[in-house]
């Protein structure tokens, strides 16, 4: 992963804007594309990463595809082996933490733009496991429901803790075979049921 990092953060510091993405939102992104995969136009999708239209020399292009190409094997890897699936960023329990909360911001973009997709069936499952991405991306702290759940620093490092673990079921949900049309084949994660009891869109 870190040869990846080092390949797409200078193409970022020399092309991208204030609202462009940085390295662990680009890795949330991809994750979310993972799950459910979705086609982008190149443009498109550089417009996105960098947060503005660019032009990028040939070198640059060829650099970033590659990058790009690999960081997306490499995250259909982690949901298939049995290690587990690991995020970009070290700190992932610290709702504070700058890489967490870009990394779940560049999931949520991704989500967003295939919001349909993800909430066709098991609608209520989906809003459950995508609390603590929800939580961890800090764009929601103002509301009533996410704002009881900061006031319990325990419960929401734990929330925060279990985004693995909640990624993996997401994948298998939409992308097992068994799993089409049925629930998650993991735990329920107690801590998001005690949260919110029910979260329909």
């Amino acid at each position: 992963m870190q040869d990846i990092c080092s390949t797409l953060e200078p193409l970022l510091n020399r092309y991208a804007d204030e609202e462009g993405f940085t390295f662990h939102a680009i890795h949330g992104f991809y994750t979310a594309m993972t799950i459910i995969p979705f086609e982008l136009k190149t443009d498109e999708r550089n417009e996105i990463l960098f947060g503005t239209r660019v032009t990028l020399s040939g070198e640059d292009s060829a650099l970033l595809e590659q990058a790009l190409d690999q960081l997306s094997r490499e995250i259909d890897r982690q949901f298939n082996e049995e290690e587990g699936f690991e995020l970009s960023c070290e700190e992932f329990t610290d709702p504070d933490d700058e890489d967490l909360m870009d990394w779940c911001c560049g999931f949520l973009q991704a989500h967003f733009m295939t919001e349909e997709q993800w909430f066709q069936e098991n609608e209520q499952e989906v809003s459950e496991l995508l609390l603590p991405v929800m939580l961890g991306s800090g764009l929601f702290d103002d509301e009533p429901e996410f704002e009881a759940i900061l006031e319990d620093e325990k419960l929401t490092e734990d929330m925060c803790s279990q985004i693995p673990e909640v990624l993996m079921e997401l994948y298998l949900l939409f992308n097992s075979p068994e799993e089409a049309g049925g629930k998650p084949t993991a735990k329920k994660l107690k801590s998001v049921h005690k949260a919110l009891p029910s979260r329909r869109r």
